[in-house]
């Protein structure tokens, strides 16, 4: 028995058999002279339901999710090219990816008899949000060991401390899959109830698309901002390297004119003692020049 195996063996279960589950194994491996290992299976938590509905949605393959992670791929593709119209083209497939990855997740968890409350929805959204502009959480979000909710802005690293079960988890290629609740039928109320969630879940799905195509906008704008700002600080180096060569060069220069200026007050000084030697010596040649006369 390894930890990987259990783990993966665990958060394939319903929520509602997690805990029983666990207990299980800690007592076999403790049957098996395990103690550590006994130790570390206990300590495995047990799923938010949002993190269940996304190891859920991992598990069964579902291409929605996989389209979705791939998208998320080409978008930090196209921003670290900085590549606008790629990036505005891709934006546009978000919203609808998005929704649809999260729709399929509703869908697996209701057809294991779990229904996802507004609250779950919406972490759901958030985690594949941050696996879309991540590349560790979408490796997270694949590994289908979840234990809590994901989230991002787009810009910093998602923060993943404790919220993979294994470190270097996966999927099995086969992975088990939770039993399907059967043999529920629906009442006319039912049906109504359905009808009117539809419609808000639209709705919401609509509002979802406007605010994630406003999302990729802005993205967008502060990827070409990132991108301005970073050729503005290097011509700002730039400057700023030419500004102190000009001022170690004035400085230099300044110091050569105090040093002409010294040397031209000197020769100045030595020029006029040299004018008053020979203004004395012409008039002396004169007097001389009387006398003998």
């Amino acid at each position: 028995m390894e930890l990987s195996t259990v783990a993966v063996e665990l958060y394939s279960l319903l929520p509602s058999e997690f805990v029983a589950a666990r207990g299980a194994r800690v007592k076999e491996a403790k049957g098996s002279g395990d103690a550590g290992l006994a130790a570390l299976i206990g300590r495995l938590p047990k799923p938010s339901a949002a993190a269940w509905a996304v190891n859920m949605l991992a598990r069964s393959g579902a291409a929605e999710l996989e389209e979705l992670l791939r998208l998320g791929a080409a978008l930090r593709n196209a921003q670290t090219d900085l590549d606008p119209a790629r990036l505005r083209e891709l934006g546009q497939q978000r919203p609808h990816l998005l929704a649809a990855a999260v729709g399929k997740a509703d869908e697996i968890a209701a057809g294991l008899g779990v229904r996802l409350g507004s609250t779950a929805t919406s972490e759901v959204t958030g985690t594949l949000r941050a696996a879309l502009g991540d590349m560790d959480a979408a490796a997270a979000v694949r590994s289908g060991l979840l234990v809590r909710a994901l989230s991002g802005d787009g810009v910093d690293a998602v923060d993943l401390s404790g919220a993979v079960a294994v470190e270097g988890g996966a999927v099995p290629a086969a992975p088990a899959a939770p039993r399907l609740k059967t043999g529920v039928k629906a009442d006319d109320g039912d049906a109504g109830a359905r009808e009117s969630l539809r419609a808000k879940a639209e709705d919401a799905e609509r509002a979802a698309g406007q605010a994630e195509a406003d999302l990729a906008e802005a993205e967008l704008a502060l990827a070409e901002a990132t991108h301005r700002r970073r050729e503005l600080q290097a011509a700002l180096k730039e400057t700023r390297e030419r500004l102190a060569s000009l001022e170690e060069a004035l400085a230099t220069a300044e110091q050569d004119a105090r040093r002409a200026s010294r040397t031209a007050e000197s020769a100045e000084k030595l020029a006029a003692q040299k004018r008053r030697i020979a203004g004395q010596a012409r008039r002396w040649l004169e007097r001389y020049s009387g006398a003998g006369g």
